[in-house]
């Protein structure tokens, strides 16, 4: 288990959003995506960057550009904090995780097969075998997707919330001796359990959506994990070549 705790004080500027709140079922889809997308990438830097500090020799490289290394990890921090609190935004003008699932369920005819034939009407002249096993989803099929995300919503809308709302969106709390408390109730593996099952729900409602797959309550791999984490490290061990 690893700790998130970072003594950097360094609070940057909130990342933008867009306030649409009639935003429709595809760019629904792709918002989420492209926010569990960003918020995986974020976590496997930063816990990828908290493995390298475990070894001297990787110490002794970041130390000669250790201002720039305490700017880059303090800002992956910040920044992750709040896309996890963006996820769990229940204000008026959020997009929330739980707002994307009550979205789809009440828009579900949009990922009907008259549907999917309207946004690709040539897709059966140049295959008109596409549509066969494809099995188009119903309410309780999405419900049972959504049900996935159930055991890990407690946790991003609880501890990982407080922590962007009290340190990182609102700087309510800004002494290392204020917030400890806070990050003691956070661990990254946790972390990563949720937005793996978040992402792989956006990613069963893409395909649906763009390729009419018949869903699969199911959590994906997700493949990008090992480039992130070798970047991270190609960046500490160049800056020895500097």
């Amino acid at each position: 288990m690893e700790s998130v705790l970072f003594t950097s004080s360094i609070i940057l500027p909130a990342l933008p959003r867009s306030y649409n709140t009639q935003m429709k079922t595809e760019r629904w889809i792709n918002f989420i995506v492209s926010e569990t997308e960003t918020s995986l990438a974020l976590l496997y830097s930063y816990m990828q960057f908290q493995k390298l500090l475990s070894h001297q020799d990787n110490v002794d490289k970041i130390d000669k550009n250790s201002e720039f290394w305490m700017l880059h990890n303090g800002a992956v921090q910040h920044s992750l904090f709040l896309y996890l609190g963006r996820l769990t935004d229940d204000s008026a003008d959020g997009k929330s995780f739980a707002d994307f699932s009550k979205h789809c369920i009440k828009n579900i005819h949009d990922f009907s097969r008259t549907e999917f034939l309207v946004r690709k009407p040539d897709i059966l002249s140049s295959n008109p075998r596409f549509m066969e096993n494809k099995t188009e989803p119903n309410e309780a099929d999405m419900r049972v997707l959504f049900k996935l995300a159930r055991p890990h919503n407690g946790f991003l809308r609880g501890a990982c919330r407080d922590i962007r709302n009290k340190v990182f969106a609102h700087a309510i709390l800004v002494e290392e001796h204020e917030y400890a408390d806070l990050f003691s109730k956070v661990n990254l593996d946790s972390i990563e359990k949720a937005l793996l099952v978040y992402w792989s729900i956006s990613q069963h409602l893409w395909q649906s959506f763009y390729n009419a797959r018949t869903l699969d309550p199911i959590q994906l791999e997700y493949s990008r994990k090992e480039d992130i984490s070798k970047n991270i490290v190609q960046m500490v061990h160049a800056t020895n070549l500097a």
